[in-house]
C-alpha cells in the first residue's frame, strides 16, 4: 500500500509511506535483514518472522527503523529504535 486513497478521498495511512512482503530464494531471511541494516537502507519498519519467511518492510518519511521479530507464540518483540 502506498499512497492510496480511499473512497472520501482520505488516505489509508497518514504516514504516506510504502509496503511489501517479499523473500529472496535461496537466501535466508535473516541473511536480507542483516544486510539491509549494515548497509544503513532507509526504511521505518521491518518486521522478521523467521529464516524461510519472507520479511515485511516499510519505507516512508520518518525512517524510524524499527525491526521486530516474533516469539515462536507470535509475541512481538522490537530489537531496534
Amino acid at each position: 500500500m502506498a499512497h492510496e486513497v480511499n473512497r472520501n478521498g482520505r488516505y489509508y495511512c497518514d504516514r504516506l509511506g510504502a509496503a511489501c512482503d517479499f523473500r529472496i530464494l535461496d537466501l535466508p531471511s535473516n541473511d536480507l535483514v542483516d544486510w539491509i541494516v549494515f548497509q544503513g537502507l532507509p526504511f521505518d519498519s521491518l518486521y522478521f518472522y523467521g529464516a524461510n519467511r519472507p520479511i515485511h518492510i516499510s519505507y516512508g518519511p520518518q525512517h524510524k527503523q524499527h525491526i521486530w521479530a516474533f516469539t515462536s507464540k507470535g509475541t512481538p518483540t522490537k530489537f531496534r529504535a
